[in-house]
């Protein structure tokens, strides 16, 4: 939820970072994570 500019600005970030760090690697990186961190449901609603 982007209700803060302060999370725009981080989503900018983190959005600027993955295109400039592209890889199969790391997608693949994120392909594996992404499960490990919706088991994490500390900040979930």
């Amino acid at each position: 939820e982007m209700d803060t500019n302060e999370k725009i600005r981080m989503r900018t970030e983190y959005d600027l970072y993955y295109i400039e760090n592209w890889s199969l690697l790391f997608d693949l990186r994120i392909l594996f994570l992404t499960p490990v961190r919706l088991l994490n449901t500390e900040n979930a609603y």
